[in-house]
């Protein structure tokens, strides 16, 4: 099983929980993936791990966080290419069904919003579904 891994720092320990910071580094430039995890923007972001065994990470420890190409490959389905597929959809059925260019778009813009609305209420058992690994380095 192929993992899709960064490197980061124990920000956080808590009970069976770590906590890990990400800062992109210049490896991600060459990174087949780097568009689907969003750390080539260069800006600080936390993942919490669930980890039976988090008593033995410390706080500024660095470690790998990985998960599997296949729960990636979900997880962007799920935040960039369902998303996409509604708002092309709605956008292109509206507009074949006579709206106007306005009201498409905005119709467009609530399903999206909706989608999104969906999903947030759905976020744990989606958490649940894409497990995050962690290693020691």
């Amino acid at each position: 099983m192929t993992l899709l891994e960064h490197r980061g720092v124990v920000s956080a320990v808590g009970e069976k929980l770590v906590e890990v910071e990400f800062v992109s580094e210049t490896a991600c430039s060459g990174c087949k993936a780097k568009g689907l995890c969003g750390m080539d923007e260069g800006d600080k972001k936390f993942v919490t791990v669930y980890e039976p065994m988090a008593e033995y990470y410390s706080v500024g420890e660095s470690v790998m966080v990985g998960v599997s190409e296949q729960m990636g490959m979900r997880a962007a389905t799920l935040a960039y290419i369902v998303p996409f597929f509604i708002l092309l959809g709605s956008l292109l059925l509206t507009l074949h069904l006579g709206f106007s260019e306005v009201v498409a778009g905005l119709s467009s813009l609530g399903l999206m919003c909706a989608y999104y609305v969906v999903l947030w209420f759905f976020r744990r058992r989606i958490e649940k579904d894409i497990v995050f690994k962690i290693r020691k380095i």
